[in-house]
């Protein structure tokens, strides 16, 4: 009989985990913090190095980002060579590590061996934490931490969308983290209001911290006034809203695109009309075909999974759930008509024509389910 796969850890349980691990068993020999998002990182640092220093650690930070003129790649290595200057031990933080640990002519850069031996070395009872957006799992140094009785935490940014097999708005993710968050705060914060605050914030924790000390005494009615409308929405999570037939999250995702644009992780924020078009089109040709696919398999007769598989997700199972909630939606004839619908948007695109905020609208309101 088949193991059961664990379920993952949601970022604030790892950060409940870690808090944990920390308080009864003090540090380990590494911490890899594996994720986009910057304020579960931040949190999870604040922990480790509050530790290392009621441990007296010594705290040498490292930052690879590019450009970063600070940066030295020899004094890092320096710091996982040596021995604390001032105290038994050192914490070795190094942020955006992915340049320093790329391979050099094939082989494990200089900062892999280094950090391999750091938490190899019986004699050095120090730790080393790497906070990463994107590197992978079976890295060598990533291996070298693991095996080394070290822990990797997923920091991922959380789900602003509810799940397509519970669409109330109150249900996503985001929104049970802030209400959680204003609960710790003493904030009253009612769900609806919560599901406005972050839809008119959008997916900036950082940001929706801020948000709660405003509302500490705001009146229920005020609120809208408090907290004006600067969300950025990813094009295709409005594109997703849309393939659910969800009309009135799709309206207001297609507002906040042309209203506030989209910001990428660089944090550099796209407004032109144009370019916000083709992307919103191009997702929701890809995600109309993805349906079309799926519900043409269950057409044919074929089961849930073998027919999720035609997309080919490399194995991530919360997209292909999503896609079939998605799927099941709508017959494959209705898909193909949708599909038709999109490609006259798409062909408006590329000639010029209408591809403002009302064409989406419009479009929204043909396909709700």
């Amino acid at each position: 009989m088949a193991t059961r796969r664990k379920r993952e850890l949601s970022p604030p349980e790892n950060l409940q985990a870690l808090e944990r691990a920390l308080q009864e068993g003090g540090l380990r020999r590494g911490y890899v913090l594996r994720g986009e998002e910057r304020y579960f990182q931040e949190q999870a640092l604040e922990l480790i190095r509050g530790r290392a220093e009621k441990d007296g650690f010594e705290v040498c930070v490292h930052d690879a980002k590019r450009p970063q003129p600070d940066f030295s790649l020899s004094a890092l290595i320096d710091d996982l060579s040596g021995g604390g200057l001032f105290a038994a031990a050192r914490l070795v933080v190094l942020r955006n590590p992915e340049d320093p640990l790329k391979k050099v002519g094939g082989k494990p850069s200089p900062l892999t061996h280094a950090l391999q031996a750091f938490v190899s070395d019986a004699q050095n009872p120090g730790c080393v934490v790497l906070c990463a957006g994107s590197i992978r799992l079976d890295h060598a140094a990533v291996k070298a931490i693991v095996a080394a009785d070290g822990s990797v935490f997923g920091m991922r940014k959380l789900w602003d969308a509810p799940p397509p097999w519970n669409p109330d708005p109150r249900q996503a993710e985001l929104v049970q983290w802030f209400l959680q968050l204003a609960r710790t705060k003493g904030v009253r914060l009612q769900p609806a209001q919560a599901v406005y605050v972050c839809a008119a914030t959008g997916n900036d924790l950082f940001a929706l911290e801020d948000k709660l000390e405003l509302l500490r005494r705001a009146p229920a009615e005020e609120i809208q006034r408090i907290v004006p409308w600067d969300a950025s929405m990813p094009p295709w999570t409005v594109a997703d809203t849309i393939v659910d037939g969800e009309a009135p999250r799709a309206l207001a995702g297609i507002e906040t695109v042309f209203r506030g644009g989209f910001q990428d992780k660089s944090g550099r924020r796209t407004l032109d009309p144009t370019a916000l078009s083709s992307m919103l089109v191009g997702s929701l040709n890809r995600g109309v075909r993805q349906c079309l696919l799926v519900a043409d398999a269950l057409e044919r007769g074929e089961s849930e999974s073998a027919a999720v598989r035609v997309l080919d997700l490399g194995g991530r199972k919360a997209a292909a759930q999503a896609t079939l909630a998605r799927a099941k939606k709508r017959s494959a004839r209705a898909w193909r008509a949708m599909l038709a619908d999109v490609q006259g948007l798409e062909r408006s695109s590329k000639s010029g024509g209408d591809v403002e905020a009302s064409a989406f609208t419009r479009f929204a309101l043909r396909w709700k389910v």
